[in-house]
This record gives structure tokens, C-alpha cells and sequence, in this order.
């Protein structure tokens, strides 16, 4: 019995104490839970506060920054239009430290189809927000300072509000190096500079130097204006074909190009003087789009031209006349490709001939050996090449090569078999064929002068013909002789491409009527 008791008393003992402590363990956890809701808002009120004052900081300080002019330059870079006024008011603070000339503030909006002739105006950019427009200047600059110390100082002066020189090019008095100049002339060069940040230019200034007065052309539709005042004129057009360029500098080849008329100069590849008369070249009038000229210059200007637009300086501009007074002495450049003529090799057409049965890369690649040295030619006419001429195949593969190279092709028609003419048409090239060799007795000014005769009957009654010549001392005494005469009773003399132009023009409005 006493050993019941004392089990059942320890049993019971170790009941009330397990009791305790499962209620002492509930107690301690009450109370923590309890400490831990009473801490929580004692620990989040300081961290909100602490965040509060964080935030305004930080807001204080980003109104403080976009009311810089880096601040305001990357919120226009970052797309917020709105600040394209105050980004243009910075740069122009800028400009004036560096350019004492520079005339700061708005000026007369131009629209583009005003804006030929204007100096200082302001050209309109809707794509940055209305009212924006990009601040166009004529600034003269001084003589003793180098461009690229220009330049260079502009830049430093844009980055220090946060813009930049967005686009730097050199411009030509006559759009390109004379013949004789080797580099750029600082003295007679310009500068064009267009300021802003990427994608939104604020201005498009042109430099130049002290003393000079150039004509700055701001706009692209000069050249549209041109070609409409030259095909609005009427009367029979005629084109003069000279062959046989690249001999020599022959007093009847100076008197040629003297000539005050248009004239097309078919020059042969390979010989010594012909890069000199393949650099004669100058631009044409043309319908905007087609206007022809050096093809390697050609190619550069529309190269620049695309890395300036994506650049987004948008503002054309060019320097001089342009072709609102289209001169009179144009002169184009063709390509006198040598081919084989029936006989070969006596006659010999000289060196690197298309011969009959090649190929189109075999000859393109006669056409790429010469445009390497001749690179003013807009298109081809064969010498000799009665033999080549006249095989369709050949024929075939030279206008493949040719349109790869957006060339036309003139046939001399050197032979009565051609098919070169009709092959062209085919390939859908710009071509024409010779009406008439006007000095087949290149000794005789009488036979001469009656063929030249021949031509502008030719054109009276169908409106367009290409002659060819040769720079003979007769032919060019005829030419120098008749042609003012034959411009006093209406007969327009122009360059292929003009004519070509002009015929295509007639042949769509007869379609029409």
C-alpha cells in the first residue's frame, strides 16, 4: 500500500509540475507575441520617415537637375519634347561665347519652298512639338582660325550645357575640288555644323570666312525648278555626241569645249590625256532624283547624306547658284568603249575591247577597269564595235552589265546590223542611236556643215536627234560657226541625258492626251 501511494504521489507530481511547465512555455510565447505587435509600428515609423526624406531629397534634387542645361538636354535625348525650347535657348548661350557672329533668337519661319535664298531664318520641326523649329544661320567666322579649331571649339562649348555637334561637314564652293586642287581651301571652304542633342538638332549654321559673300541654298527644290523652266522651253532639241576623247589636247578639242552649248564628250579608257576631258563633266538639268553627276562623288554625297539624316539633321543645304541659272556650257561624260568591228584585229579597237562572245561579268569587268579612272561617265557608246554590235548575245550581256551599273547606251551605229539599240530598249536601259556621223570627211566644212544641217531637219520633225563628231580641227570650226546661229532660230542643243529626259517626258504626255 505505501508503495501505491508513493507511485501514485509521483505520478501525481510529475502531472502539476509538466502542467507548470507547459504553462510557463505558453506564458512566454503570449508574451512575445505580444512584444512583437507592440514593436511593429515603432519599427515601421522611423523606416517611412527615413524614406520619406529620401524621396524628397531626391525629388528636390532631380527638379534642381532638369532645370540645367544637361538636364534638360538628356530629358529632350530621353524624348520629352517639351524641352526643345529650353535646349535651343542653352545651345545658343553656348554658340555666342564661341561664335561672336552668331545672332541668337527666333527669327521669319521659312517654309521649305521660300527658303531657297533666305540667310538667317528658322525652319520648322513640328516633330519636336509645336512651335519648334531649328535655327538656321549664315555666320561669319575669322580667317586666322583653322576649321577643325572651329569645330572643335563649338563642340567643347555645345558639351558643356549637355549637347553635342551632331553633324560636321565640309562644304564646297563649286560642290566639289577643282581639278587642279588637291585638298580643301580654307579660305574659299565653308562649314556647315548642326548642333542639338542625338535626334533633335537646334541649329544648322553655316561658316564662312570674312570678306566673302557666299549664296547659301537652304531646301532641295532648286533643282526641281530648274528642270521645270528648262522643259517648259520649246523648239527642236539636239544632241551633240563628240568622240574619241583622250588623245591629246588639240586646239580643235579646246575650241569643242568652248562651244557655247551643251555638248556629250564620249571619252576612250586608257589613254593620256583621258581623265583630264572625263573631269570636264558638270551637273545637268535633270528631273529632280535623276540629276547626273560623278558617280564615286554621286555615291559619297547620298552616303553622307543618309548618316546625316539618321544623325536627324534634316535641314538641306547647299552653297552657290545651283541650277536656278543652269549654265550653258554643260558638259556630260560617256564612256567610249572600245568593241570589236568586223575585221579584228585590223582595224584594231585597242586595248581591253569587248570582244564578241563574252560574258556579262567578263565585260563589266571592262566597264569597272575604266570607271576607276573615268568615274564622271554616265553611260557607254562603242567604238568600232561592228562585229559586236551586231551579235545579239554579246549584246544581251552588255546590258545586263550596263543596267547593273545604271548606265545608258548610246549606239554609234557602226554598222546597219546592230541590234544594240533594240537590246537596250529590251533591258529597259536609257538609250538612243546615232542619227547622222557629221564628219565622216572630217576635212570637208561644206560636207560637215550640210550634215549638221541633216540632224536639225531630223529634229524639227520629230522633236529629238543625236548626232556624233569627232574633235577634228574642221568639225570644230563648223560647230563653233553654226551653232549660235542655229540657237538664234530656236534649235535647243542639250546633253544626252537632258535629251533622254526631255523625250521621255514628251512620249508620257502624249500617252496622256
Amino acid at each position: 500500500m505505501n508503495l501505491f501511494s508513493r507511485a501514485f504521489n509521483n505520478s501525481l507530481r510529475r502531472r502539476k509540475s509538466g502542467g507548470k511547465s507547459k504553462r510557463k512555455t505558453r506564458r512566454k510565447t503570449a508574451a512575445r507575441k505580444s512584444r512583437s505587435r507592440s514593436s511593429g509600428p515603432a519599427r515601421v515609423v522611423p523606416w517611412l520617415v527615413g524614406t520619406a526624406v529620401v524621396v524628397v531629397i531626391v525629388g528636390v534634387g532631380l527638379v534642381k537637375w532638369s532645370r540645367t542645361g544637361s538636364g534638360q538636354a538628356t530629358l529632350l535625348t530621353l524624348g520629352s519634347d517639351k524641352m526643345y525650347s529650353e535646349v535651343q535657348v542653352t545651345v545658343e548661350s553656348a554658340l555666342t561665347e564661341v561664335l561672336p557672329g552668331f545672332s541668337p533668337g527666333p527669327v521669319k519661319v521659312v517654309a521649305e519652298q521660300d527658303a531657297d535664298r533666305s540667310s538667317d531664318h528658322d525652319w520648322p520641326a513640328p516633330r519636336f512639338g509645336p512651335g519648334a523649329a531649328v535655327r538656321c544661320r549664315v555666320i561669319t567666322v575669322a580667317d586666322d582660325v583653322a576649321w577643325w579649331v572651329l569645330q572643335k571649339r563649338v563642340a567643347e562649348a555645345a558639351e558643356s550645357r549637355g549637347a553635342r555637334v551632331l553633324w560636321a561637314e565640309r562644304l564646297l564652293p563649286a560642290g566639289r575640288l577643282p581639278e587642279n586642287q588637291v585638298r580643301p581651301n580654307e579660305e574659299k571652304d565653308m562649314l556647315r555644323l548642326d548642333v542639338g542633342v542625338p535626334g533633335r538638332p537646334t541649329h544648322t549654321l553655316v561658316l564662312h570666312r570674312a570678306g566673302r559673300s557666299p549664296t547659301v541654298r537652304w531646301g532641295s527644290g532648286s533643282g526641281a525648278t530648274a528642270w521645270s523652266r528648262f522643259a517648259a522651253q520649246e523648239g527642236p532639241v539636239v544632241a551633240l555626241l563628240i568622240d574619241d576623247w583622250g588623245y591629246s589636247k588639240s586646239e580643235a578639242a579646246r575650241t569643242i569645249l568652248s562651244l557655247p552649248a551643251p555638248v556629250t564628250l564620249a571619252v576612250l579608257p586608257h589613254l593620256p590625256y583621258s581623265r583630264h576631258f572625263a573631269l570636264k563633266g558638270t551637273d545637268l538639268v535633270l528631273p529632280q532624283g535623276q540629276v547626273r553627276a560623278d558617280s564615286e562623288t554621286r555615291d559619297q554625297k547620298e552616303s553622307g547624306r543618309k548618316l546625316r539624316l539618321e544623325r536627324g539633321c534634316f535641314v538641306e543645304v547647299s552653297v552657290g547658284r545651283g541650277q536656278r541659272s543652269y549654265p550653258a556650257k554643260r558638259r556630260e561624260i560617256l564612256l567610249h568603249l572600245p568593241m570589236e568591228p568586223q575585221g579584228y584585229p585590223d582595224p584594231d579597237p585597242g586595248p581591253r575591247a569587248v570582244m564578241v562572245g563574252m560574258d556579262a561579268e567578263a565585260i563589266g569587268q571592262r566597264i569597272d577597269e575604266a570607271m576607276t579612272a573615268l568615274p564622271m561617265i554616265t553611260g557607254v557608246n562603242n567604238h568600232m564595235g561592228s562585229a559586236a554590235t551586231s551579235d545579239r548575245q554579246t549584246m544581251v550581256a552588255l546590258m545586263k552589265a550596263l543596267d547593273q551599273r545604271d548606265l545608258l547606251f548610246i549606239d554609234s551605229l557602226t554598222s546597219s546590223k546592230s541590234v544594240a539599240h533594240a537590246e537596250a530598249m529590251q533591258a529597259g536601259l536609257p538609250t538612243a542611236k546615232n542619227r547622222i556621223f557629221l564628219d565622216y570627211d572630217n576635212e570637208n566644212q561644206a560636207t560637215i556643215k550640210a550634215n549638221l544641217e541633216v540632224l536639225v531637219r531630223s529634229a524639227r520633225s520629230v522633236g529629238f536627234a543625236l548626232g556624233i563628231g569627232h574633235p577634228h580641227r574642221a568639225t570644230a570650226a563648223v560647230l563653233a560657226r553654226e551653232i549660235p546661229r542655229l540657237q538664234a532660230e530656236g534649235v535647243r542643243f542639250v546633253t544626252i541625258s537632258e535629251m533622254l529626259a526631255l523625250r521621255e517626258m514628251a512620249r508620257k504626255a502624249n500617252e496622256g492626251s
